[in-house]
């Protein structure tokens, strides 16, 4: 049952063919942009790297996304939001979008569509990621802040990127998506990687590359930790 039943609806136009669609076992990440510019740098990096495996599933648009468009030798692009499926290295399915919607209602209904999506299409656990601004003496590395709805989901995935338990607030998609998907009983985890006051923060977007990787299982080609 939908939890939201009034006000503006997100619209999800389907590829030919792929309304069915269905990924047995998939792992699902977000990238959107944020602080930084973390999620929305590195998924369209992993993207680039496999984007001969890479398919379009759908492309949503949210009424409730900021007005100003971009142009593009000439031609106006709306904001949206892309689901793709990669079949191999591992089931995957990816958002890639050019902006949050600009509402606390929006936030919500979208990401909401957006986890019922992944999980038609076969998700059975939601990684989120984004920049943690506002700390002193960052390295080049980037340390990585966990949270979860499920201590055990916690436990076992921050051990994977090495990283840090969180306390604190989370703000946007990153935290709502992951919600959303403890409620709906799917594993999940999401991620703040400190940025510096670069944006996009490089090594943040560097880090967050190699973090994806670790839990998708995309390949060891993508990136590599740094130290």
């Amino acid at each position: 049952m939908r939890v939201l039943d009034s006000g503006p609806r997100t619209e999800v136009v389907y590829e030919e063919g792929m309304s069915d669609y269905y990924l047995e076992d998939a792992t699902f990440i977000e990238g959107l942009p944020g602080i930084g510019m973390v999620s929305k740098v590195a998924v369209a990096h992993i993207l680039d790297a496999l984007r001969d495996r890479a398919k379009r599933i759908c492309r949503l648009y949210s009424p409730e996304f900021p007005s100003p468009a971009f142009v593009s030798d000439g031609r106006l692009l709306l904001n949206f939001a892309d689901l793709y499926a990669l079949e191999d290295p591992s089931p995957t399915l990816i958002l890639y979008g050019t902006s949050q919607p600009s509402s606390s209602y929006g936030q919500h209904e979208f990401c909401y569509t957006v986890i019922e999506l992944a999980r038609k299409h076969g998700a059975r656990r939601v990684f989120t990621v984004g920049g943690l601004g506002g700390r002193e003496g960052i390295s080049p590395r980037r340390e990585v802040f966990c949270s979860s709805t499920d201590k055990e989901n916690l436990e076992k995935f921050a051990k994977l990127v090495e990283g840090h338990v969180y306390s604190g607030q989370i703000v946007g998609a990153v935290g709502i998506l992951m919600n959303l998907a403890g409620l709906m009983g799917m594993e999940n985890m999401g991620m703040l990687i400190e940025v510096g006051d670069s944006t996009p923060d490089y090594y943040a977007c560097r880090r967050a590359v190699w973090v994806l990787n670790r839990l998708a299982n995309l390949g060891s080609k993508t990136s590599r930790s740094t130290s």
